[in-house]
């Protein structure tokens, strides 16, 4: 059974060998939307998904489905919908899945890739993301749960980019095997469509339970809390010396 690397947030990934159990990652530093990204889902769709639109509908409804973010608790954190990607510009705020890589950057064991580098800082203090393009390998075999002759050695394009989404959100990887944030799938696995506890623990810390897309509603340590590290305050900055350390 195949198994390779389900992206690499423009850095080279190798496959992993989990040898411990931690838990969800944050991305460096923390930051969350304004309010609920769309992102618009490449309407070529993809040659080898033989179902009625190369997997356009299968991405969009798999992105928005309750199964996945928006049913973690924080309620609707992200959006989707199909249209075209030919105004491709990495962060120009417009959040687009292009179902091929014009930035050539997905390359090896990588299956998609998200583009992670584009947020500012806040008034507060706290990091809103402005745009996360993703990108897709198409030198893989893809297939979705709409086409009708089943899976082969081919890779769900619903959960390989609900994982990406998850990305494009504000969350790394984590250790827990099994959750749709584990850095590595194998061929005809869709587990990574619905999110585990894991998941939904990472999404609740950034965009709090209940309440909906938004950087306000970080849980994270907030300014003045005492911290041990950047990853713990909604700001990335924790700073002062020794025991005194603070969130600002």
């Amino acid at each position: 059974m195949k198994k390779t690397s389900i992206l690499l947030v423009l850095a080279a990934l190798s496959l992993l060998a989990v040898s411990s159990v931690s838990a969800f990652v944050l991305l460096s530093p923390p930051r969350t939307w304004d309010s609920a990204p769309t992102y618009v889902v490449d309407n070529r769709g993809l040659a080898s998904i033989t179902d009625s639109d190369g997997g356009v509908a299968a991405t969009v409804n798999a992105i928005r489905s309750n199964q996945a973010w928006n049913g973690a608790g924080a309620g609707t954190v992200i959006n989707a919908q199909a249209g075209s990607v030919a105004n491709w510009q990495l962060g120009d705020g417009v959040p687009m899945l292009n179902f091929s890589d014009p930035e050539h950057v997905c390359n090896g064991n990588c299956l998609a890739a998200t583009f992670t580098g584009f947020f500012q800082e806040r008034n507060d203090g706290s990091v809103r993301i402005f745009d996360a393009d993703i990108v897709t390998n198409t030198r893989f075999e893809w297939t979705s749960t709409s086409e009708s002759d089943g899976c082969s050695g081919e890779f769900f394009i619903e959960g390989v980019h609900v994982h990406e989404a998850g990305h494009g959100l504000g969350l790394g990887h984590t250790d827990v095997s099994g959750a749709t944030m584990f850095p590595s799938v194998s061929s005809c696995n869709n587990g990574p469509a619905s999110i585990e506890a894991d998941d939904e623990a990472g999404i609740n810390a950034l965009y709090g339970g209940g309440g909906g897309g938004g950087g306000g509603s970080c849980d994270l340590k907030q300014k003045g809390d005492p911290c041990g590290s950047d990853a713990e305050c909604c700001s990335g900055k924790c700073r002062g010396s020794g025991g005194s350390k603070t969130c600002k």
